[in-house]
């Protein structure tokens, strides 16, 4: 593995925390580690090994949130996929590839799942908060907080979280969660998503151009994806695409990781097949990614079967 071994010069207007990161690699996850990493196929697979991913997503004001989020798990290879929203907000008619659960009619504990993701669309309210402390206190491990969720756990104090959580921001929603400005967030990606994961106790992935991933130990940088991906919209379809992995058994880190190469993979096969960045919506990177999971998968198969980190490519932060 080629380690860079020039440091970059010393910023005196940088915080302190910065010297953390001078001893720090980024891991470079690249296409051989998502190889390594892609879903295998069985054929004693069914639904139910697949995974049961159970989405709080979707409201009267953003119904199509929780649309993108569901349909994202689903083409992710979840088994089953529950979209539970506030009355009836869509048609199952028209979206007969998932269930939908009301839970003005429904308690979400009586429903089976394997993991679960508060936020997209959902709204900022009492109901979120009160879904994030149950799932803390009840001992859930397979959880993903986006979007309105980690809006909330800002304003209602509810970090840190558990270590096996995921949580996806971008640069404002994370300035929200550390209390720093997004323009030094900017400056430095790599320190502040470190200094989320200390503050926040799960894993973290700050999307934005070269996503980083942080676990307690290691981050890690995302090498796909391009501005195509700047839409509303591909953050939901992203934590659907986590949430499927997770649901099946995936680890948190291996989890982020991969669904963030796999968004990205898609961005990038878009513009290989002659389009432009502009025109990307979020409903397009579900349709391509089966293409680029098949892509993937039909790879040439490394020889020897090692773990997915001696893959990476290490530089200095």
């Amino acid at each position: 593995m080629a380690i860079n071994k020039k440091r970059q010069r010393k910023n005196p207007n940088r915080d302190h925390s910065a010297s953390i990161l001078d001893r720090e690699k980024i891991f470079i996850f690249n296409e051989k580690a998502a190889l390594k990493l892609l879903p295998s196929i069985s054929t004693q697979d069914n639904k139910v090994r697949r995974g049961r991913g159970l989405l709080f997503a979707g409201s009267a004001d953003f119904p199509g949130a929780g649309v993108l989020a569901a349909r994202s798990a689903l083409r992710m290879g979840c088994g089953y996929v529950t979209l539970a929203q506030f009355g009836n907000q869509i048609s199952s008619l028209k979206n007969p590839d998932f269930l939908i659960c009301d839970l003005n009619q429904k308690e979400w504990k009586q429903l089976s799942f394997t993991a679960v993701l508060v936020g997209p669309g959902f709204g900022v309210h009492q109901f979120t908060a009160n879904l994030i402390g149950e799932l803390k206190n009840l001992g859930i491990k397979n959880v993903i907080l986006d979007a309105d969720a980690l809006t909330v756990c800002a304003r209602e104090s509810l970090f840190p979280l558990p270590s096996s959580w995921i949580v996806t921001p971008h640069t404002g929603e994370l300035s929200r969660c550390i209390g720093v400005s997004s323009e030094l967030i900017d400056q430095d990606r790599a320190l502040y998503v470190r200094r989320a994961q200390h503050i926040l106790g799960c894993v973290v992935l700050l999307k934005g151009h070269q996503t980083l991933v942080a676990s307690a130990t290691r981050i890690y940088k995302i090498t796909t994806g391009n501005s195509a991906l700047a839409k509303s919209g591909t953050g939901d379809v992203l934590a659907g695409i986590i949430t499927a992995l997770r649901a099946r058994g995936f680890g948190p880190v291996k989890s982020a990781v991969l669904g963030g190469y796999l968004q990205g993979a898609c961005a990038d096969q878009w513009v290989k097949l002659g389009k432009d960045q502009l025109s990307m919506m979020a409903s397009d990177v579900i349709e391509i990614l089966p293409e680029v999971i098949f892509q993937l998968r039909n790879k040439k198969q490394p020889h020897k079967k090692e773990e997915f980190k001696k893959y990476a490519r290490t530089s200095r932060g």
